[in-house]
């Protein structure tokens, strides 16, 4: 009896140390991944990629949503088509002005090793991203709200194939279109 009883204080023993040991190790990493987290979050390069990665991720999506629909002759409102177009040619605009920003970023870095602009550090460059959706968002939704409308076309009923030629039906807007497309 004496010797189980033994056996049970030296395993609780054991436990605590081991549970001690892993409330060590679990604070430390938890130090460890905040020192990681506060250098990317406060670095305006890493802001800039992980906003270019969430957005290339919509583009892809919204493109392969479009693609999938469009090839199986799915029809819906223009309620619901126009917000995944504008999202799949905002998000398209959106790369190429993420791309020229971080290479101005990294010039910057470059011309003036020892200072950073306000507009670059982390804390203000939300107005850069949000800057850069205006002028992605601004064209298409032009392109999608401009434009002749067909009068036998209820944007909140009648289905139609979600393709930027039956939104928008301006003969204007598909030679601009075309000639975007052939440039």
């Amino acid at each position: 009896m004496y010797t189980s009883l033994l056996n049970v204080k030296q395993a609780i023993s054991v436990e605590r140390k081991l549970i001690d040991y892993l409330k060590t190790y679990i604070d430390h990493e938890s130090e460890r991944l905040e020192d990681v987290k506060r250098h990317f979050l406060d670095n305006s390069r890493y802001i800039l990629f992980a906003y270019m990665l969430i957005n290339d991720t919509l583009q892809l999506l919204s493109s392969v949503i479009l693609f999938l629909l469009v090839i199986g002759l799915v029809t819906f409102p223009t309620v619901y088509c126009v917000p995944l177009l504008l999202l799949s040619t905002s998000t398209f605009m959106n790369t190429t002005l993420i791309l020229a920003t971080m290479s101005l970023e990294r010039y910057v870095a470059i011309i003036y090793p020892l200072q950073c602009p306000a507009a670059w550090r982390s804390d203000r460059i939300w107005i850069i991203i949000l800057s850069i959706w205006f002028l992605s968002f601004i064209f298409p939704m032009i392109e999608y709200s401009i434009g002749e409308r067909d009068p036998a076309v209820d944007i909140l009923s009648t289905p139609v194939l979600c393709q930027p030629i039956y939104i928008n039906l301006s003969p204007i807007q598909g030679f601009c279109r075309f000639l975007d497309h052939h440039h």
